[in-house]
């Protein structure tokens, strides 16, 4: 019962950090959204994502020893949903086919897509090992150490042999897997799952009741599936097979990729269509472009992630698998954009009415 309790408790807190990722990615966007911008926005999404995971990498040890949870709601639930792989090689996608338009030729379209592709992969990289610095000035320690302080002084006294399994009263390291069987831990694990089941509820709610909204909370509503399934598919780099390859790490892979495909597909079902307005190609309500925005940036951008492929980046040696990896994934979702978006934009077109 204890290991199932702790199990939900991490899906509690990966609903509950993933809503809060969505909302700081959609915050950031709107933020760096302007007329005459150089450059995506989706590229400070990233580097506040991998900023922050490279801080919870180096503190994972105290994360761990303090609540194990913790380490995987900060990493792969907000984290991981702050930053987005799939948007980022749309982007790219886009920037390659001059899809908007711009007065230029192919070898300048090569060249934006190439700025973007350089600019986010740097920044990501950048941020991390920022991150892993801050993580020297700023340590997690201090601050779980006053947590621990608060919860003994809150807690019923036990014996050392109740709360530690000694009976001659030595501590036992509080150093656990995420996934072990810890007794002590019951109280915070229920409440995780509560707090990610009340605010899920709630986003659902607001999605439900408040039309002005929807835009934003149809991807909030989203966006849970999403790291949730990336968590469970991030279990297959542990697999025999991720290990005999370890610079192919198959589950954030399969995540991103699946990823690209769907958010692929939503985005053709959102735009395909010659013109705008009354009478074009694309025949969309209001509610279903809002629908469609959400499975974009919900659901494919919590599922895929940019901050834990910057960390396998960094950790895989030598440095040639490393560009390997890279340089394979990024080729496959631009095939993948080429095969889903590619033909019914050049034959129909991509101004539909969802366009805007």
């Amino acid at each position: 019962f204890e290991r199932l309790l702790r199990h939900f408790a991490i899906l509690g807190l990966l609903m509950f950090s993933s809503i809060w990722g969505l909302l700081a990615r959609e915050g950031l966007i709107a933020l760096n959204t302007y007329s005459g911008m150089s450059i995506e926005p989706t590229i400070w999404a990233q580097a506040v994502g991998c900023l922050v995971m490279g801080w919870n990498v180096a503190n994972k040890e105290d994360l761990e020893k303090w609540y194990p949870p913790a380490f995987i709601a900060i990493g792969t639930g907000f984290c991981g949903s702050v930053t987005t792989f799939s948007s980022w090689i749309l982007h790219v996608f886009q920037a390659y086919g001059n899809q908007k338009h711009y007065n230029r030729h192919g070898l300048h379209n090569v060249m934006d897509a190439l700025t973007q592709t350089g600019a986010t992969i740097g920044m990501s990289l950048i941020s991390l090992y920022a991150g892993r610095a801050l993580a020297s000035i700023l340590p997690a320690k201090p601050v779980l150490v006053l947590f621990e302080r608060f919860q003994h002084s809150i807690a019923p006294r036990r014996t050392d042999k109740q709360v530690n399994g000694h009976a001659n009263g030595e501590p036992k390291p509080r150093q656990i897997h995420a996934d072990s069987q810890v007794p002590y831990t019951r109280g915070p694990d229920l409440f995780c799952i509560l707090l990610g089941i009340i605010f899920w509820a709630a986003s659902a709610v607001l999605c439900g009741t408040y039309e002005p909204f929807r835009h934003v909370t149809y991807a909030v509503v989203l966006s849970p599936p999403g790291a949730i399934i990336r968590w469970y598919l991030s279990r297959f780099n542990s697999y025999p097979i991720s290990k005999r390859k370890p610079y192919w790490p198959i589950g954030t892979l399969s995540a991103n990729l699946i990823a690209t495909a769907v958010l692929a597909a939503a985005f053709v079902g959102q735009n395909v269509g010659r013109v705008t307005g009354v009478g074009g190609g694309g025949v969309h309500t209001v509610e279903g472009c809002h629908a469609l925005y959400g499975v974009q940036e919900g659901f494919c951008g919590c599922l895929s992630t940019i901050s834990t492929f910057a960390v396998e980046l960094d950790n895989i040696k030598p440095r040639r698998r490393a560009f390997g990896y890279l340089l394979g994934s990024y080729v496959l979702g631009i095939i993948l954009c080429v095969l889903i978006i590619g033909a019914p934009w050049w034959s129909i077109g991509m101004m539909g009415s969802c366009v805007g």
